[in-house]
């Protein structure tokens, strides 16, 4: 009895030591095993990159479709099978067993864990819903990803309205067929509203931030005092309602098409086949401070009306306008442009970047550099530039920072004749 006590006492320790350093196990069964991950000189185990050529493998190799919590991860009338939790240990272990287990605190569990503890498990929230993350202390860092959203291959389904999805046990997703279906009541009254506003149907993803509506209020936030004028008569620039529109910020527009089941290439599951990783350099994200020693911005983060601004996608985007002062909800700009007419970049780009999102000026000309005020709005702005004391006039019809340098040869070429 004492001897067959003493052999599974040795079995089990074995067996420990098996888990925790591989290479005593192999000396112990008088073979080879793989070399035990070294510490590299330098690196932060506290934080994930994937940059790193390792965590570079194919993304289902960590990220299981969907997560085991997606049905918790939203609301449930808003839940959908998504990838909304971090991988599991098992697909770190294979690399980071000894970081796993360097000490009573090992740095590399901060990767996902709030507090470095045997006896804590809370975690950091994932990056997805985004709405959660945003909140958490690491939104503040940059993605590392942008996303691939081919606009021209998307047009011919723009064009078209979409009937919403039905929303059974859940969640839904369509096949992705636009075969033109019998109209309900709902869908015949969403198209009347669409024969009223615009040409392109980028509202199908993209809406009003803050619309005015019928609010009598038309700053997102109220300003304190009246608000100084220039020369011309413009007030200072105060944040507007229907200035800013809305980027999906999750996947359930896209997975109408693109979920594994039977949808479009790539699949929910192909991570890749949307997110691409982008250089190191941080992006002025999510409510992050603008990055030091980066080109001048037109919007103004520091702006006291930018903090009404509750949604951190919609200033990401606001931080990257060239021209900050145009709203989308003036009827004008809602009946009578389509949104490319002013984005003619946006269809044939592959991701959205600054320079997708800027609008030439001679967009503008045909409306505003008319012969009567104010529809010549640009023109007595150049103007005021060309005076002996107008070195220090600051164009601001527009413009927010801009404004400040030099007249472009753009702008001065509207008015060659």
């Amino acid at each position: 009895m004492k001897h067959r006590t003493l052999k599974l006492a040795t079995l089990l320790l074995v067996a420990t030591a098996a888990f925790v350093c591989p290479r005593f196990a192999a000396s112990a069964a008088g073979g080879k095993a793989e070399p035990a991950q070294r510490r590299a000189p330098g690196v932060d185990y506290s934080k994930f990159a994937h940059d790193v050529p390792q965590h570079q493998k194919d993304c289902g190799s960590c990220h299981k479709t969907p997560s085991a919590n997606w049905q918790q991860a939203r609301a449930k009338d808003d839940a959908y099978p998504d990838i909304t939790d971090y991988p599991e240990h098992v697909s770190c272990l294979e690399c980071h067993r000894r970081q796993f287990f360097s000490g009573a605190r090992p740095a590399i569990c901060a990767v996902c864990h709030t507090v470095v503890s045997p006896r804590s498990g809370e975690r950091f929230p994932f990056e997805n819903p985004i709405e959660a993350f945003a909140k958490s202390p690491k939104a503040a860092r940059h993605t590392e990803f942008a996303i691939i959203f081919p606009h021209d291959r998307h047009q011919d389904v723009m064009a078209r309205l979409m009937p919403p999805f039905a929303n059974a046990g859940g969640f839904g997703f369509v096949r992705s067929s636009f075969e033109p279906q019998a109209q309900t009541t709902t869908q015949a009254q969403t198209i009347t509203q669409a024969q009223a506003t615009p040409i392109d149907n980028c509202s199908l993803c993209h809406k009003t931030y803050e619309p005015e509506g019928d609010s009598p209020d038309e700053y997102v936030s109220k300003p304190a005092a009246a608000l100084p004028e220039n020369d011309l008569h413009i007030e200072a620039f105060w944040l507007k309602k229907g200035m800013l529109k809305t980027t999906p910020s999750g996947h359930a527009s896209c997975f109408n098409c693109h979920y594994q089941d039977g949808g479009e290439k790539p699949y929910s599951s192909d991570c890749a086949g949307c997110h691409q990783l982008t250089p190191s350099a941080p992006r002025a994200s999510r409510g992050a401070a603008p990055v030091p020693n980066t080109p001048p911005r037109d919007a103004d983060l520091s702006n006291p009306s930018v903090k009404g601004v509750t949604d951190p996608d919609v200033l990401a985007d606001f931080a990257q306008r060239r021209v900050a002062r145009f709203r989308h909800e003036v009827h004008d700009h809602m009946t009578k442009v389509g949104c490319t007419s002013c984005h003619i970049t946006i269809t044939a780009a592959s991701k959205i970047n600054a320079d997708t999102l800027y609008v030439p000026i001679q967009t503008c000309a045909p409306c505003h550099t008319g012969t009567k005020a104010p529809k010549n709005i640009i023109f007595q702005e150049v103007e005021q530039r060309k005076k002996p004391d107008g070195a220090s006039y600051v164009c601001a019809k527009c413009h927010m920072n801009y404004g400040k340098q030099p007249t472009p040869k753009s702008h001065s070429d509207l008015f060659v004749k």
